[in-house]
């Protein structure tokens, strides 16, 4: 049923041979009867889609019919219930239906609604398109109709028939083909298969053990080239994500991958920026299709038992069901941590890991018994603790958990790996072992070792070893067995012995002196040390401290502001934080109570609190929070023709004068105090005494700035003992005594020593330091990241897809490979690497080390800035 007036469409032009497949499948339709040629008032254009073996679907193109068309709500069975009821079924028959769309009749007022518009005519459909709204509804609903009550399970024109022996499925089958030959159904016998024991049925491999993906749509994935747009990247996910339910920790593997879209629009067509973790995530993906688990049946009477951890970046789970002493995977589960859930404490990840698993396999858990495992012991006594002990969330996943099961147990970690491994992002590496046949091949045609042999003191002697036709050539002139390594082997050797343990570079040296030889190994081993990113990204040597930097000097009082927030505080009437403000000529300081830190609120009292009082500032500096850099705030200073100026992350220094009132006006409050809760009435004698206060630097108090005199302090009985002057002689020594008084520059109390590394002024690269809080074990740096511009104090470095200012304090040059193709890491596994530049272009490489040279030594900027392949490490 449709409403409104008909709609209509325009012809679509189609291409020569688009245009004879329409001529030819028209023409074989309005002989078959299924259309004819139409007058209706109806018209919609036509699609045509591919299909196998260099055939066409057309379909209409009934968008705008379907806008206007009732929606009928008959439910399509879930995809994945056919494995349902497979349990003990060993022999299995397929059944497809010839153009099953085509064999249903049109309703006769419907008919012209129907209708196509074509370059070669209208014509209308007697029988039911592809393309209609309710079209697979109607089917499902007709054939649902036609074999209610028999064994078997149809996906709209897909139908399975399982039996548990031959003779009931010839029965079955029977039964069947009567229903349908009695509604007038015809087969496609070309696509049905018939008593096989296993069989390919809605894109998965069907046995009597299990089910598992279709091997040639996991040979296709496997062979799956590497995205190069958002909008391809998201293809490959979603094919790979239609298989999830087999792959274990898929959340985990994908999260790198996902994070190459994240923030990305639909359509951007700008290329992705793949890494060397980025494109190990990807590859893992392909190979854990490969390697997808076989899923059993569900049986109504197995034991249901369902395993869940949780790690920093996702949670997993398992359900499997124990028959005997046969224990099976029923299905897997994992899901991504969101930024918010990943800020969860330990406790409240491995709820949610259980409350989300519970959630998910609701429909198969619910009235049935189960147990929960959990390697998080205190887990075990969740449900039976006290409610005022819990916070809300907790609660809600403790009563959801709780309508479905109490029994929660606990199993170690060694015990729980399937489940654990679901969580866990990170994998263990294990050197690749030396190919001692291939090195002894390869030193048949060193020029090198010829060399060696001749004009060293070396004692080469040719040493035979299983699995090799040739023999190594080694030294022993030290009294052990060293084999001579010739140029494109010296990597693996290299990063077989340094990423045991990531030693320094003289220990590193040492122990490929002791077992491996060849001509530049120190200049080598120490390029490779001084360049091994992990190395750069986890140790720290010297952070870089660069002097002081120097604001220009404000033109008057009142005109450069420095702004920040103090707290949160003991509440004190209502009063949690502060608004402090210095003024940069003056030094005078105000510190304005809050309720709450809002940007709304924030505004309201810098304008009634300093503003009005003060007047207009012609700048203002702030660190990064949000309140300062809310839209409302910026509103504020463009309207009131303020020039706002921000600090850097992390890097307080730059707004040192509010910084250091804050630890001077804290100090106070803690002497001052007797409760923590009163200091909103200590606050204005601490102001008092701090504006009286002399500053040594500008040889004044900030009152004597502001008001020409000292302020009257507590206790002061005696005036000065000058006589008193005329009010206008006064007013005029006032006057020219503020037009001489200059600002002068903060001074610099920290009395540290400043370092900057030598490298940092000219380096490509560079890598962060992240001064946040961090967790055990986590990199100290991060990066390395382009140097897309400099400023004495600050660079601009290309941080994903956004561009950031960063201080110097807190940047170290990267060393990276003169190569432009090649990674920091030369490759392990073979001679001969390859990378992916931005453009989406495979380059391979080779590492000759001995000829490379360092970024920021010998490598000048204009010869790094003619390189085009840069790898950019996101």
């Amino acid at each position: 049923m449709t409403r409104g007036p008909p709609v209509f469409s325009r012809a679509r032009r189609l291409s020569p041979e688009k245009l004879a497949v329409v001529k030819k499948e028209f023409k074989g339709m309005v002989e078959k009867g299924i259309c004819r040629p139409s007058n209706s008032s109806w018209s919609s254009p036509i699609h045509l889609v591919p299909k196998g073996h260099n055939e066409w679907r057309i379909c209409g193109d009934y968008r705008r019919l379907n806008t206007v068309t009732e929606p009928d709500r008959y439910p399509l069975p879930h995809i994945q219930d056919f494995s349902s009821e497979l349990h003990g079924k060993v022999i299995f028959s397929k059944i497809d239906l010839q153009r099953a769309y085509h064999q249903i009749p049109v309703e006769k007022s419907d008919i012209p609604k129907t209708a196509v518009i074509t370059p070669i005519g209208l014509f209308e459909y007697l029988y039911m398109p592809f393309g209609l709204r309710n079209a697979g509804q109607t089917f499902q609903r007709f054939i649902d109709e036609t074999l209610r009550g028999i064994p078997c399970f149809a996906y709209l024109d897909d139908i399975l028939v399982a039996s548990s022996d031959e003779q009931s499925h010839l029965s079955d089958l029977q039964k069947v083909f009567e229903r349908l030959n009695e509604r007038g159904l015809v087969l496609n016998t070309n696509k049905c298969v018939f008593g096989v024991l296993e069989l390919l049925f809605l894109g998965c491999l069907i046995s009597s053990e299990g089910i598992k993906p279709d091997p040639n749509k996991v040979l296709a994935l496997a062979n799956y080239p590497k995205p190069t747009t958002p909008r391809a990247l998201r293809r490959f996910l979603a094919m790979v994500n239609f298989y999830r339910r087999f792959i274990p920790h898929a959340a985990s593997q994908q999260a790198e991958i996902y994070n190459l879209v994240k923030n990305r629009k639909k359509n951007d067509s700008k290329p992705l920026q793949w890494d060397e973790v980025t494109n190990q995530a990807f590859e893992t993906c392909k190979d854990s299709i490969s390697k997808a688990a076989l899923l059993a049946h569900p049986h109504p009477d197995g034991k249901l038992a369902l395993f869940v951890d949780a790690s920093d970046v996702g949670i997993g789970a398992v359900l499997q069901q124990q028959i005997g002493s046969d224990i099976k995977p029923l299905s897997f589960f994992s899901h991504k941590l969101t930024p918010t859930e990943a800020r969860y404490s330990t406790y409240d990840r491995e709820l949610l890991a259980v409350y989300s698993a519970i959630k998910h396999f609701a429909y198969t858990l619910e009235g049935r018994e189960f147990t929960v495992y959990t390697d998080h012991k205190p887990l075990t006594f969740a449900l039976h603790q006290k409610h005022d002990k819990i916070s809300p969330r907790q609660q809600r996943h403790l009563d959801f958990i709780s309508q479905f099961t109490t029994d929660i147990r606990f199993i170690s970690g060694s015990d729980n790996f399937v489940a654990d491994a679901f969580s866990r992002i990170s994998e263990i590496q294990i050197p690749n072992e030396i190919n001692y046949a291939a090195m002894a091949k390869a030193q048949r045609t060193d020029k090198e070792l010829e060399d060696l042999k001749k004009n060293s003191s070396l004692s080469f002697k040719t040493i035979d070893f299983p699995g090799s036709n040739l023999p190594l050539y080694c030294d022993i002139s030290t009294g052990q067995v060293r084999p001579y390594v010739p140029v494109t082997f010296r990597p693996v050797v290299f990063h077989t012995i340094h990423d045991l343990a990531h030693s320094g570079c003289r220990a590193t040296i040492d122990a490929v002196r002791r077992r491996y030889i060849w001509k530049s190994l120190r200049k080598d081993c120490t390029i490779w040390c001084k360049t091994c990113l992990s190395c750069q990204k986890s140790k720290i040597d010297r952070h870089t401290k660069s002097p002081i930097g120097k604001y220009p000097l404000p033109s008057g009082r009142f005109r450069h502001v420095n702004l920040d927030i103090v707290g949160p505080l003991p509440i004190c009437c209502g009063f949690t934080y502060l608004l402090t403000c210095v003024d940069r000529f003056t030094r005078w300081p105000e510190a304005f109570p809050l309720q709450n830190q809002s940007a709304s609120t924030v505004a309201e009292v810098f304008f009634s609190g300093w503003i009005s009082r003060f007047g207009v500032p012609e700048a203002i500096t702030t660190d990064q929070g949000r309140n300062f850099e809310s839209d409302l705030f910026h509103a504020l200073a463009k309207f009131s023709g303020i020039r706002k100026q921000r600090t850097t992350a992390y890097h307080p220094a730059a707004n040192g004068i509010v910084e250091r009132y804050h630890g001077q006006l804290k100090a106070a409050l803690k002497c001052s105090l007797v409760s923590t809760e009163k200091w909103i009435q200590k606050l204005p004698t601490i102001l008092l005494g701090i504006r009286t206060a002399l500053k040594e630097d500008i040889g004044s108090s900030a009152a004597e700035l502001v008001y020409g005199t000292n302020l009257r302090l507590p206790g002061e009985f005696f005036s000065s003992i000058s006589g008193p002057k005329i009010h206008q002689e006064f007013l005029t020594t006032l006057r020219e005594h503020f037009r001489e008084v200059r600002p002068k520059e903060t001074s610099d109390h920290s009395g540290r020593l400043f370092f900057v590394h030598k490298n940092l002024s000219d380096a490509s690269h560079v890598f962060v330091r992240q001064d946040m809080v961090k967790r055990t074990l986590q990199q100290p740096y991060d990066g390395p990241f382009k140097v897309l511009a400099r400023k004495p104090k600050f660079f601009q470095l290309q941080i994903g897809l956004h561009k950031k200012w960063i201080s110097i304090d807190r940047l170290k040059p990267a060393h990276i490979l003169s190569d432009p193709t090649t990674e920091s890491r030369p490759s392990r596994s073979s001679p001969v690497s390859s990378t992916t530049t931005r453009s989406g272009r495979r380059v391979r490489f080779r590492l000759p080390i001995s000829s490379c040279r360092l970024e920021g030594e010998s490598c000048g900027g204009r010869e790094r800035a003619s390189t085009s392949t840069r790898i950019e490490v996101k």
